[in-house]
C-alpha cells in the first residue's frame, strides 16, 4: 500500500497539518509480467514471448545507445540493429569532423591484446579420472573428435572475432551453438545488441531466460520450418530499424524471436525453449538442460549486471580527452602556424608578386619585407597528448613499444625476453584463463549437441586431420560412453617465448637440466626451417607407437622389424603392457604386446654379432724322458 498525503488548511501560529491516506499501488501488486513458458497453447505463447521481448527492448534502449557510441569510439563506423527504434539515424550523426585528426586509441589497445591473446591456441582435452581402458581410449578418441569439430566450425577464427567483440565495445562476446540444417554442429556470433536479459533477474548472477531478436529472409524460414510455411507467410515484414534509410530495402526479411527459461530445477519439467515471428510460433520444445545454447566471453565484469565492461567504456573519457586536446593542436598549427608577410606602411611593395613560384623576383622601394612564423603550440599541449595516451595503455596493462610490436632498448638476450614476456603475462593472466576457459565451456555445448544429435540419429561422423597420421574421419555412436563423467581441460598449444632466442634459450636449459632429451628439445624448438629434421628425427618413435596403438585399438598385430631402435622399442612396449596391465585391457590385446616384445628380443639376439670360437685344445706337454743316451739329462744314471 502507498501512502499519500494532502495538506488542511494553514491556520494562524500553527503549521500544515498532513493526513495520510492508503491507496492501491501496482508495484505491490503480483508480478503481472507473462510467463509464457507456462502458455497453454503455440499462438498464446508466441503472443506472450514477442510481447515480453517488444518490453525488454523498450526499456533497455539506454543501454543500446551506449553500444552504439561504444562501437562508434572502437570502429567509427555505426552500429546498425535492429532492436531500437531510429538507431541509424542517430549512428549517421557524427560530430567529428570528416578532416579532423584522431588517434584511436580504443582500436589500438583492443588490436594488441587480441594478437597477444589469441598466439596461443586453446586446445580442450579430455581427461578421465582412474578410468580403464575402454574409458582412456574413448578419451583419446574424443580428443581427436573435438579437435576435428572445431576444425570443421572454425572456432579459433571465429573465436577471434568473439575476443574483439568483448574487449573493442561490447564487453561480453557471444558464441551461439545450434544444430544447421546439415544436422551438423554450427557456430554463430551473435552481437549483444541482440541479446536481452531481465536486468533485475541478473542483477547478481546468470540469468534464467535469455532471448535473442534476428532477422532471417522469409524463403529461408520456409526451408527450415516447412510445416509452419502459412505462418511465415502472413509474417511482417521487418527492416534493421524502423528509419526511413533502413527501410529501403529489396530484401523480404522476418524478425524472429527466440526464447530460453531454464528449468527451475534438476527434476522440473518447466523449461521451454520457443521460436516466434509477427504471425505465430515456429517451433517450440521443452528445455531440459541448466545452460543456454550461447558461450560467453566476459572482458571486465561489473559489480552488478550480466554484461561486462569494455575498452571503448573504459577508456572512453580519455578517448575523448584526446580527442579534443588534437582537435585543439589542430586549429592552433592552422591558425598561427601559417608564415605571415610583414612590410612597412607605405613602402612600395609589389603584392602581386608574392606567390610560391621558384625564383621570383619581388621589387621593393623602403624597407624589405620579413617574413615570420610564430609558435604555434605549447610543448604542454604535446606533453599533455603523450601523457593521455601513455596513461590509457598503463590503464590496460599495455604500452606504447608492445602497441607497435617494439621491444624496450636493450632487450637483446634470449634470457632478458623471457624474463620480460613472463611479467608481461602476468598482468593478462586472467583475460588468458577467462580465454581459455571460453573454448572448454564451447567444447561442452559442443559434445552435449552431439550427443543429442547420436540419440536422434544414431551416429555423428567428424574429420580429424593430423599432421603424422594425415586425414581420418572419426564416428561417435555410441551415446551411452558419452554419458560418463569427462572433465575437460584447456592446453595451450605453447607455454615457450614466441620469439626465437627466447625459446631457444629457454628449451636449452630444459635440455640442460635433464628435464627433456634433445630429440624433445628439437620438437619443442618447432622452428620452420627444422620442420623436415623433425619429422626424420621422430619417424622411428612414431612408427613404434603407431604399431603398439594399432594393437591396443583395433588388435592389429604388425611385428617389428631391424628398421627399429630396438632398445627405445623396447622401452616403449615394456610401458605399454605396464600401463594397460592395469586398465583391464583383453587379454588377447595382451598377449599381442607381448608376443610384440618377444618380437624385439628375437630381433636383439639376430642382431647381436656371433660369439668368437673357442681356442683349440693344446696337447699336454710330455715330461722329458730320462735315458743314458740321452745327454744333458736332468737325472743322469750313476755310472756303472
Amino acid at each position: 500500500m502507498a501512502l499519500k498525503t494532502s495538506p488542511k488548511e494553514k491556520t494562524a501560529g500553527t503549521r500544515v497539518q498532513q493526513v495520510f491516506r492508503t491507496s492501491n499501488n501496482p508495484m505491490n501488486q503480483p508480478n503481472m509480467g507473462y510467463r509464457w513458458w507456462e502458455a497453454k497453447d503455440d499462438r498464446q505463447r508466441a503472443e506472450q514471448l514477442c510481447a515480453t521481448f517488444a518490453y525488454l527492448k523498450s526499456s533497455q534502449q539506454p543501454r543500446l545507445r551506449q553500444l552504439a557510441i561504444f562501437a562508434r569510439l572502437y570502429s567509427g563506423q555505426p552500429l546498425f540493429s535492429f532492436i531500437g527504434a531510429n538507431m541509424s539515424l542517430m549512428d549517421q550523426y557524427s560530430p567529428l569532423a570528416p578532416n579532423r585528426p584522431t588517434y584511436n586509441i580504443v582500436s589500438s589497445i583492443t588490436g594488441t591484446l587480441v594478437s597477444r591473446i589469441t598466439q596461443n591456441r586453446p586446445s580442450p582435452t579430455f581427461l578421465t579420472d582412474n578410468g580403464d581402458y575402454k574409458e582412456r581410449n574413448l578419451a583419446k578418441k574424443l580428443n581427436s573428435f573435438i579437435l576435428g569439430e572445431f576444425y570443421r566450425i572454425k572456432a579459433y577464427e571465429v573465436g577471434e572475432y568473439i575476443l574483439t567483440d568483448a574487449l573493442g565495445w561490447g564487453g561480453t562476446g557471444c558464441l551461439k551453438v545450434y544444430e544447421g540444417q546439415d544436422k551438423k554442429v554450427c557456430i554463430e556470433r551473435k552481437l549483444v545488441s541482440s541479446l536481452f536479459v531481465d536486468l533485475q533477474e541478473s542483477a547478481h548472477g546468470d540469468p534464467r531466460r535469455l532471448y535473442e531478436a534476428a532477422l532471417y529472409d522469409r524463403e529461408m524460414l520456409k526451408s527450415m520450418f516447412p510445416d509452419r510455411k502459412h505462418i511465415i507467410e502472413q509474417a511482417e515484414k521487418s527492416t534493421v530499424d524502423k528509419s526511413a534509410q533502413a527501410s529501403k530495402s529489396v530484401s523480404d526479411l522476418v524478425m524472429v524471436v527466440e526464447g530460453w527459461s531454464l528449468p527451475s530445477g534438476p527434476d522440473a519439467n518447466d523449461g521451454m525453449h520457443t521460436i516466434a515471428c509477427s504471425s505465430g510460433e515456429l517451433f517450440s520444445e521443452p528445455w531440459k538442460k541448466e545452460k543456454f545454447p550461447f558461450v560467453f566471453l566476459h572482458h571486465h565484469k561489473r559489480a552488478l549486471g550480466f554484461w561486462s565492461m569494455s575498452v571503448a567504456e573504459k577508456q572512453m573519457g580519455s578517448q575523448l580527452e584526446l580527442n579534443s586536446l588534437l582537435d585543439t593542436i589542430s586549429k592552433s598549427i592552422k591558425l598561427t602556424g601559417v608564415p605571415r608577410v610583414f612590410y612597412e606602411q607605405g613602402s612600395k611593395v609589389n603584392k602581386a608578386s608574392f606567390s610560391n613560384k621558384i625564383g621570383i623576383l619581388i621589387p621593393y622601394t623602403g624597407v624589405k619585407p620579413t617574413v615570420e612564423v610564430s609558435s604555434c603550440v605549447p610543448a604542454e599541449m604535446y606533453q599533455e597528448r603523450d601523457r593521455i595516451i601513455q596513461y590509457a595503455y598503463n590503464d590496460e596493462g599495455l604500452s606504447q613499444l608492445s602497441a607497435t610490436s617494439q621491444k624496450p632498448e636493450g632487450l637483446d638476450s634470449g634470457e632478458a625476453q623471457r624474463v620480460y614476456q613472463d611479467i608481461n603475462a602476468e598482468r593478462f593472466a586472467a583475460l588468458e584463463k577467462r580465454y581459455s576457459n571460453f573454448y572448454v565451456d564451447l567444447a561442452y555445448q559442443v559434445m552435449d549437441l552431439v550427443k543429442d544429435i547420436i540419440e536422434r540419429d544414431g551416429k555423428y561422423e567428424t574429420v580429424f586431420v593430423d599432421r603424422k597420421k594425415g586425414r581420418r574421419e572419426i564416428s561417435l555412436d555410441n551415446v551411452a560412453l558419452l554419458d560418463d563423467t569427462f572433465v575437460i581441460q584447456c592446453y595451450t598449444e605453447s607455454s615457450l617465448p614466441k620469439d626465437p632466442a627466447g625459446r631457444l634459450q629457454k628449451v636449452t636449459e630444459m635440455i640442460q637440466s635433464g628435464m627433456i632429451d634433445i630429440q624433445e628439445g628439437r620438437r619443442l624448438l618447432d622452428f620452420p626451417d627444422l620442420g623436415q629434421q623433425e619429422t626424420l628425427a621422430n619417424a622411428a618413435e612414431e612408427r613404434i607407437y603407431q604399431a603398439l596403438d594399432d594393437i591396443v585399438e583395433h588388435g592389429k598385430f604388425e611385428p617389428p622389424d631391424q628398421f627399429l631402435p630396438l632398445p627405445k622399442a623396447e622401452q616403449i612396449v615394456v610401458q605399454y603392457i605396464n600401463l594397460y596391465a592395469q586398465c583391464k585391457l583383453e587379454e588377447k590385446k595382451m598377449q599381442s604386446l607381448r608376443d610384440w616384445f618377444a618380437a624385439l628380443q628375437q630381433l636383439k639376439a639376430q642382431a647381436m654379432p656371433p660369439p668368437m670360437p673357442a681356442p683349440q685344445p693344446q696337447a699336454a706337454p710330455q715330461p722329458t724322458p730320462t735315458s743314458p743316451l740321452v745327454p744333458n739329462s736332468a737325472n743322469p744314471m750313476p755310472p756303472q
